[in-house]
């Protein structure tokens, strides 16, 4: 940065016939630096004259390291020129020198990372009812949790704009707990189920189905002459299937079946409830139902 002071004029010296005394020559000088303007020009060429008022005006290169000066020869008018040339730029060196700093535009991370140092938290403190919104852009907003070696990492994601989702999704309360999914394999420990419903799968018409747990805990199937359980496709211990059937027909099953009151008959409808413990699938046949 370059400031120039610049000596406009220097009017207002008397003129004496005679010799001057001390006094007068001093009093002239004092008035000649009083009257004379002082103009201070930046790079930008905006420009401000120091008159008379302004004998205590100061001049602060804020930030300025290693000042050099530039004195030119007096020009045709008397006037000289002070250049004062700044290495480095004003402002603070060091962000922790503003106390109360606030952005006046977008912070753009160039690439690099918000730390912290001596294992200290990284805070986000919103004002009152505030909170921390992570916006959209070509994708729904997302926060990614990476592991310790941040080679991969898990994300949270909202739904999409085409969805026009607006809710709330509550933390668990109580102990550490791990979230549910959708469709990993987890345990659900003390819970409460409302307005709880089955999605009821299709087999279509097979008098010998595969039964698969994995397709739902009810089933549906068309029978023309009879049916043949077999064993799930998806064993495991605890695992129950509901079967409605439609048709009528005697039952057949594998070795490890055992039929409630060994009722084997099938009517019109009939619903078929089948529960594997882990070695024996105990099978209960309701018929007869009637409006």
């Amino acid at each position: 940065m370059t400031i120039t002071l610049r000596q406009e004029s220097a009017s207002g010296a008397t003129t004496k016939g005679s010799a001057l005394t001390y006094q007068e020559l001093d009093n002239n000088f004092v008035h000649l630096l009083r009257q004379g303007s002082v103009s201070v020009a930046a790079d930008s060429g905006t420009q401000q004259t120091l008159g008379e008022a302004d004998q205590d005006s100061t001049i602060i290169f804020a930030g300025g390291t290693n000042v050099t000066t530039e004195v030119s020869a007096p020009d045709s008018s008397g006037s000289t020129t002070v250049t004062f040339n700044a290495t480095s730029s004003g402002g603070l060196s060091n962000v922790v020198e503003d106390t109360s700093p606030q952005l006046g535009g977008d912070l753009d991370m160039n690439g690099q990372d918000i730390v912290t140092t001596s294992n200290a938290t990284l805070d986000l403190a919103p004002n009152g009812t505030g909170y921390v919104v992570v916006r959209g852009n070509t994708n729904a907003g997302a926060i990614q949790l990476n592991c310790e070696s941040n080679s991969h990492g898990q994300m949270i994601k909202s739904q999409p704009h085409s969805e026009g989702v607006t809710n709330e999704l509550l933390l668990p309360k109580g102990g550490n707990s791990t979230l549910v999914s959708e469709d990993a394999t987890q345990t659900l420990k003390d819970k409460t189920l409302e307005d709880y419903s089955e999605t009821i799968h299709t087999i279509g018409s097979n008098d010998s189905p595969s039964i698969s747990v994995s397709n739902g805990n009810v089933q549906t199937v068309t029978i023309t002459s009879g049916l043949s359980l077999p064993a799930f496709d998806d064993a495991a211990a605890g695992q129950t299937v509901t079967l409605i059937v439609s048709g009528s027909g005697s039952v057949t099953g594998t070795g490890s079946h055992k039929f409630a009151g060994g009722n084997k008959t099938l009517t019109n409808d009939s619903v078929v409830s089948i529960f594997y413990d882990g070695s024996t699938y105990f099978t209960s046949i309701a018929t007869d139902f009637q409006a």
